[in-house]
């Protein structure tokens, strides 16, 4: 892509998302976001008047002496937004497809971000990590995170989540709010998923084309990625066997991705290609905000 047409694109995107950003989300993501809570940051003595309820039991118990945890307010929060550049990705039978969707969906969240005055940061992943740019604050910022989702030449095929989620556990020790937006048609990551859960905010942004749902009786050669072993196939929409056989493979590890994520209680946004992806964002943070 020419240097000039990314800006244009960069431009474009960003007039597009901060508009969505600040009419749409902003109150919601705020009323989720606005209390940092109080940050563990070490143990001290216990000295008459401390609270009880914050013995740290475990270090009395080694020192033979009464200690209790010490907090600070917490007063920025960290978001990561790790986007799914596979191929698989770049399929689409609508206006726009996965990827165009996706972009949309990390400005506007990085946006919301820097609105509430946290820090964002971007990975980019498919077989591995492809490219990552620590959180920071400012619009600046957001628009190189744009310009780099838009402009990146990812060579990537498969969907390698166990090895993203790891990355983000290895450069992210404090917890952050990570939005994952993918496909998730990818091997087994509930173990990576998991250990990233315990420590992180992880929140699964499903993208999917509506083809995937309901495959089309018509006839017509499409690409399409395996489920088990990420390779890219054809597909003859014009065989029922060929329809069935890839429908119930998808159904499968859709049922499998839906029961980790129950499991797990995570809160899932889907995404479908052809319907206003901000609605599903807007339902989301209400119900984060509505939790007790």
């Amino acid at each position: 892509m020419l240097q000039r047409d990314l800006i244009r694109q960069v431009r474009r995107l960003e007039l597009v998302t901060r508009r969505k950003a600040s009419s749409r989300l902003a109150g919601e993501y705020h009323s989720v976001f606005k209390g940092r809570g109080m940050d563990f940051e070490e143990v001290q003595p216990y000295a008459p008047g401390d609270d009880v309820r914050f013995l740290d039991w475990n270090v009395s118990a080694r020192t033979g002496e009464l200690f209790i945890k010490r907090f600070v307010e917490e007063r920025e929060l960290t978001v990561l937004i790790a986007v799914d550049a596979s191929a698989s990705m770049r399929f689409g039978t609508v206006e726009r497809n996965k990827a165009e969707i996706v972009a949309e969906i990390a400005a506007v969240l990085a946006f919301s971000a820097i609105r509430n005055n946290d820090r964002v940061g971007l990975l980019i992943f498919a077989d591995g990590v492809q490219h990552f740019i620590p959180a920071k604050k400012g619009r600046k910022h957001v628009l190189r995170i744009i310009r780099d989702i838009l402009g990146g030449t990812w060579e990537g095929t498969q969907t390698d989540i166990s090895t993203a989620l790891d990355f983000l556990s290895r450069v992210s020790r404090r917890k952050a709010v990570v939005f994952m937006l993918s496909d998730f048609l990818a091997d087994d990551y509930s173990r990576a998923l998991k250990i990233a859960a315990r420590r992180h905010d992880v929140v699964p942004i499903i993208i999917e084309d509506p083809i995937e749902t309901t495959l089309p009786d018509i006839h017509a050669l499409i690409p399409t990625r395996d489920p088990e072993d990420g390779r890219i196939r054809w597909l003859d929409l014009g065989s029922k066997k060929h329809r069935t056989a890839f429908q119930q493979k998808l159904t499968q590890t859709r049922e499998e991705r839906d029961m980790l994520f129950r499991r797990l209680r995570l809160d899932t946004v889907p995404v479908d290609t052809n319907e206003p992806y901000i609605d599903r964002l807007v339902q989301f943070f209400r119900r984060r905000a509505a939790r007790p």
